[in-house]
């Protein structure tokens, strides 16, 4: 029998930009009693399709519709600068320039965007010397390469070269930076040998950006005689290594033997070339040479035999790794090296459903290393093993001990179901189904409580209200605050600029609460939610109390889980959704979770924009759009990124047939992991959907799961009511 979760979610249908997901009429009686609170803002009316065509970022429909106005209507100030942002969007300098001529006098409180437009303009379309200074007096990195840019193309070298310098004396520059202003110095004069430093830079610290290769043929022509030497070689594996670029790390390591300057030891070269595989995901061949490293001794031998056997384990070689981390454990007790490698030993012997072996393992771990460094997740997965080993009186006590010692409610509420589990399988009924009962009702919608119902089910016990309220009929309803855009976010509202207005609005945010008479985080939630986007608002929710959320919204309460679970870009979202059949609340589930809808975020890991695809990911599945030429280069583009998402969230969903959590931990963790984590499960035992998720070896994955299903129980419900909550079927995948 396939596994998959009901989800009664239909397509979005928003009269404002972005609405709550309200209770049908049509749905159950269960569905949540609640009257919107209405944000007005009557002095912002409607500019018309070109508006909603800016909204959405489609230039080439927006350029049409303006094109096609009345003169009388183009020549208006608002409808100017609508041209030149869509003109700009196009890459059309020059009309752009045309259409901000003047307009400092007439939107004044726009002045210096409009300016600053203009000088991307003439960035594009010149005059180049002007634009140039403008970027120059803004003094930051960025802005100091858009002013080499223009100089550049004015042809002044000496002022190209001077913000170049600039820029380079800048404390705040990036890598990127740095290497963008050597690689144009380096350009402007690419036969002066006084160059050569900036080619060494480039070669050295970012042989993996644009600029590296050609700075590399650049210093073998000004420098001949002064090659690299064996330290900036290391410094180029570094910088390759981190770019997950092995075998380019590896060639520039093989290189340093042979280099002029200081005699790299073989053991150096080794252990650089270790670390240099295992970056690059290359695991087998790293841990052949890191066990080498730690077979020739010195200080980091511990480390490297240390490594050498977690390479092992992310090879898949798990009964070698376990082998290793063993003589690890026992070489370097007492030391870090050895307690994480206690540690993973339990932890793979867990993965493989060893049960008995884990938990004797784990047991081990706390006695000798009772302050470890994986103290608190060899606590959880002793519980965890003690259960699945039949040990349900063991469990139980630990489970109850982790339940408590907990401070984030998610995850206290995640060990309060297992020791309900725990204590069921003890014989104990009458106190798991209190137990269940009481964290369905304590944490409603919550991972925990769909958990706990789904277990209730399982065992034929009463369930509990999806979410616990009184029926607010003959509660005195609150009058619903009026809310108006000041100027000028209600033009670049009007006008489709939402992301401007919203960036506007944050300046303005206090005279907005001022409004409010008291009820400042509402009105402030109100006047948000009439923007198509949400990152603002949703930074906002995060001071509503908890207690507001814990029980059902009523006419007074509303706002604040409109609020907290925004449904911005409704129109995009709704026809992704619907093209690739899933539920919008799921989208909205992972956008929430991924971004707190941020369209512009990069991760750490180089995910980007409201659902954090990575680029590689995005090319991928945009060549199965019906639009192939997305390649996924233009990520923090709501609607590309929310196409590109929902396409890959529908992939994920058929590849796990249709199981939303194990879709949700592959978003998180990728799917290659949790096949790998599933084919390692015992297939003569039944499948325990939330077992399985507890036994995910990634804390980060194991939360994700539990805090996106929490956002889907919360949409879901906005939108239909207690039938459209989730609900988990346990016993399948």
């Amino acid at each position: 029998m396939s596994f998959a979760i009901a989800i009664a979610c239909v397509a979005l249908s928003c009269a404002r930009h972005d609405k709550p997901l309200a209770p049908e009429t049509s749905a159950s009686a269960s569905a949540p009693k609640v009257a919107s609170v209405v944000a007005v803002d009557a002095s912002v009316p409607s500019a018309g399709a070109w508006a909603d065509a800016i909204r959405e970022e489609r230039w080439d429909d927006a350029w049409t519709l303006l094109a096609a106005l009345p003169e009388s209507d183009r020549a208006q100030p608002e409808v100017r600068y609508a041209l030149a942002r869509t003109a700009l969007a196009k890459n059309d300098g020059k009309s752009a320039i045309v259409a901000l001529e003047g307009l400092e006098a007439a939107l004044p409180l726009l002045a210096d965007d409009v300016q600053r437009w203009r000088a991307e303009a003439q960035l594009a379309a010149g005059p180049y010397d002007v634009a140039g200074d403008w970027y120059f007096a803004r003094g930051t990195p960025a802005s100091l390469l858009h002013a080499a840019e223009a100089f550049e193309k004015a042809k002044i070298p000496v002022r190209t070269r001077a913000a170049c310098d600039r820029v380079l004396a800048n404390d705040k520059r990036s890598r990127a930076q740095e290497a963008e202003a050597r690689a144009i110095r380096l350009r402007l004069t690419p036969d002066d040998p006084i160059e050569a430093d900036d080619a060494r830079w480039l070669a050295t610290h970012a042989p993996d950006l644009t600029w590296g290769k050609r700075a590399e043929a650049a210093l073998a022509k000004l420098a001949p005689a002064k090659p690299l030497t064996s330290d900036e070689l290391l410094a180029r594996a570094e910088a390759y290594s981190l770019a997950g670029r092995a075998e380019d790390a590896v060639r520039a390591i093989d290189h340093v033997e042979s280099a002029p300057g200081r005699k790299v030891s073989l053991l150096e070269r080794m252990r650089a070339k270790g670390d240099a595989l295992y970056r690059g995901g290359k695991y087998t061949e790293a841990s052949r040479v890191l066990s080498q490293c730690a077979a020739a001794g010195g200080v980091h031998a511990g480390e490297d035999s240390f490594r050498s056997a977690r390479a092992l384990a992310r090879a898949d070689k798990d009964d070698e790794a376990i082998v290793a981390l063993g003589r690890v454990a026992k070489a370097q007790a007492g030391t870090s090296w050895g307690d994480e490698a206690s540690f993973l030993i339990a932890r793979l012997e867990l993965l493989h459903g060893r049960w008995k072996d884990a938990a004797s393992a784990l047991d081990a771990y706390v006695t000798k290393y009772p302050n470890g460094q994986e103290h608190h997740e060899a606590a959880r997965d002793r519980a965890l093993a003690r259960l699945l080993a039949g040990d349900a009186h063991g469990a139980r006590p630990l489970f109850e001990q982790l339940a408590e010692d907990e401070t984030d409610a998610l995850s206290s509420g995640r060990a309060r179901v297992m020791a309900a589990l725990a204590a069921l399988r003890d014989g104990d009924r009458t106190h798991a189904i209190a137990r269940w009962t009481d964290v369905a009702r304590a944490r409603p919608l919550s991972w925990p409580a769909l958990v706990a119902r789904a277990r209730l089910a399982e065992i034929g016990a009463p369930l509990p209200p999806v979410i616990d309220g009184t029926d607010d009929a003959g509660v005195e309803q609150s009058d619903p605050i009026a809310v108006t855009l000041p100027p000028p976010v209600d033009l670049l509202h009007r006008i489709g600029l939402d992301a401007d207005a919203e960036n506007e609005l944050r300046e303005r945010e206090a005279a907005v609460a001022a409004g409010g008479q008291g009820r400042s985080t509402e009105a402030l939630c109100d006047a948000y939610g009439l923007l198509s986007r949400a990152k603002r608002r949703y930074q906002i929710a995060q001071q509503i109390p908890a207690a507001l959320l814990a029980v059902a919204p009523t006419a007074k309460t509303l706002w604040g889980w409109d609020c907290a679970f925004p449904t911005p870009y409704a129109g995009e979202v709704s026809a992704r959704a619907k093209e690739n059949d899933l539920p919008p609340a799921l989208v909205y589930a992972v956008m929430r979770q991924e971004s707190g809808f941020d369209p512009d975020v990069v991760s750490s890991a180089r995910a980007v924009g409201l659902l954090q695809l990575l680029p590689e990911t995005a090319r991928a599945v945009a060549k199965e759009t019906p639009d192939p030429d997305d390649d996924g280069t233009r990520l923090t583009s709501p609607p590309l990124n929310i196409a590109l998402g929902a396409r890959y969230l529908r992939d994920l969903l058929t590849h796990f047939h249709g199981a939303t959590p194990l879709a949700v931990a592959a978003y998180n963790a990728g799917p290659e992991a949790i096949d790998r984590w599933l084919s390692r499960r015992d297939k003569s035992a039944p499948f325990e959907l939330d077992l399985f998720v507890e036994r995910i070896p990634f804390a980060e994955t194991r939360t994700y799961v539990a805090r996106v299903m929490g956002n889907l129980a919360r949409y879901s419900y906005l939108r239909s009511g207690e039938a459209g909550v989730p609900t988990l079927q346990l016993d399948a995948e």
